[in-house]
Formats: structure tokens, sequence, C-alpha cells
């Protein structure tokens, strides 16, 4: 699990990071990870691996969305 979890973030950095809400680099760009998420900000829409509802649970204010069949 631990190298997918590096995968992920060096995924993540080379493509300069997720540009959400007010982000930016300090040169003013922004990152462009997150026109790989798949199921972030769509609550209640198909999963796109099996088409069940995503879900959203809220952490200390901050938003989750995961699938409640492919991720647990």
């Amino acid at each position: 699990m631990a190298s997918h979890i590096r995968a992920v973030l060096s995924e993540a950095i080379a493509a300069g990071g997720s540009t959400i809400g007010d982000f930016a680099h300090t040169d003013g760009g922004e990152g462009a990870f997150q026109r790989r998420f798949a199921v972030y900000d769509r609550e209640g829409e198909a999963c796109p691996r099996c088409a069940r509802p995503i879900k959203r649970i809220v952490q200390s204010g901050r938003s989750t969305f995961y699938c409640p069949a492919c991720q647990k």
C-alpha cells in the first residue's frame, strides 16, 4: 500500500499539484492533478468503476468523497 501512496504522490507532484478553490503556485500557475480525480466533488453521481453512488463525509470541516463499494 505504501508503494501506491508514493506513486500517487509522485504523479501529483509531477502534475504540479491540485488547484481547487484559491490554490495557486508561487508563480500564479495552477496545478493539473485535479483532472485525474474520479470522485472528488461528485456526491451522488455514479462511480466510474462500479456505478454505485459516490458518498461524501465531512471530517474536521473537510469533505471526503469516496465509493463505498470500491474504497474502504
